[in-house]
């Protein structure tokens, strides 16, 4: 799975405010600046080239972005040393991968089974959360998620079985200016049937609901969130790999419609990304057939 995250940074110059870091085949992190008016726009691409040395950055696996504290960070999952046999004459392969930031430093959070490469986060005024998966099988399969600045990560009680390698997607609602912290909810997909899920794990309010028209979203679909204007935009892919979106609106979920602007399908490898801007909420991805190129399509969800 090739991973995308977009980030808008307000304060760069206009036609860059868009920041869209992904993963590499030399395991590295790299950043194309791409526009925020429009989406025929040009790609300033920053990336380590094929002669420059391998990273720690596991690809396939997804990244995200988010903002903590006004520093735009990446985490992502990188890969821990491969310990020493006791013979010392091999390398055993290893059976967990660090969850870590990758940008603007590098900082284990957690580790993780090295089949479990999905990922999403949110923040608010005070922190940010990082959301991840642990488990093998719908049995063992949990929501991890660690609070940046808090020592250890909690997992989620409550959900259904969770589908093994399911996409994560969370966003945060503010707590209407009344100076308390706000709620933040949970987006995953269920082991059977595959409807998506909505996961509330806020102390005063913990539910799960299921996202009944959600039926046709493909197993293990992309999933992307953003909460604008008192609404949720809801992104995923059915089993035809078409994009969809479903908007929540006075806390109730309407109905699946294509998005109309996604006119390339999605290729089966590819993360989905989103982030509202003032025209439209703007979305990445890469279509089918482009995944080795970093040719990442940009559309603009207009709003309702």
């Amino acid at each position: 799975m090739s991973g995308a995250a977009v980030y808008l940074n307000p304060t760069a110059p206009a036609g860059k405010q868009l920041h869209l870091f992904y993963n590499t085949n030399k395991k590295n992190l790299a950043l194309q600046l791409r526009d925020e008016t429009k989406t025929a726009d040009e790609t300033e691409t920053f990336q380590a080239s094929q002669d420059d040395q391998d990273g720690i950055v596991v690809n396939p696996a997804q990244v995200t972005t988010t903002d903590l504290t006004g520093v735009d960070i990446v985490v992502g999952f990188t890969a821990k040393a491969a310990p020493a046999s006791l013979s010392g004459d091999c390398k055993c392969e290893p059976t967990q991968n660090d969850v870590s930031i990758i940008s603007p430093i590098y900082q284990p959070l957690a580790a993780t089974e090295v089949g479990n490469v999905t990922i999403a986060s949110t923040s608010s005024p005070q922190t940010a959360w990082i959301l991840y998966l642990t488990g093998t099988d719908p049995n063992t399969t949990v929501i991890n998620e660690r609070s940046l600045g808090e020592d250890s990560p909690g997992s989620y009680d409550n959900t259904v079985k969770i589908l093994p390698g399911t996409s994560l997607a969370v966003y945060y609602v503010p707590d209407g200016g009344s100076g308390n912290d706000g709620n933040r909810y949970v987006i995953y997909q269920a082991n059977d049937p595959h409807r998506l899920h909505e996961y509330s794990p806020n102390t005063e309010d913990v539910w799960d609901k299921e996202l009944v028209n959600s039926g046709d979203a493909k197993s293990q679909t992309p999933l992307a969130v953003t909460y604008v204007d008192s609404k949720t935009y809801l992104y995923y892919v059915d089993t035809s790999d078409q994009i969809r979106v479903i908007v929540k609106s006075n806390d109730k979920w309407g109905s699946s419609s294509a998005v109309a602007s996604a006119h390339s399908r999605i290729d089966p490898s590819s993360q989905l990304t989103v982030v509202p801007a003032k025209n439209g909420n703007h979305l990445f991805y890469l279509a089918k057939g482009d995944a080795p190129k970093y040719k990442f399509q940009h559309i603009v969800h207009y709003r309702t």
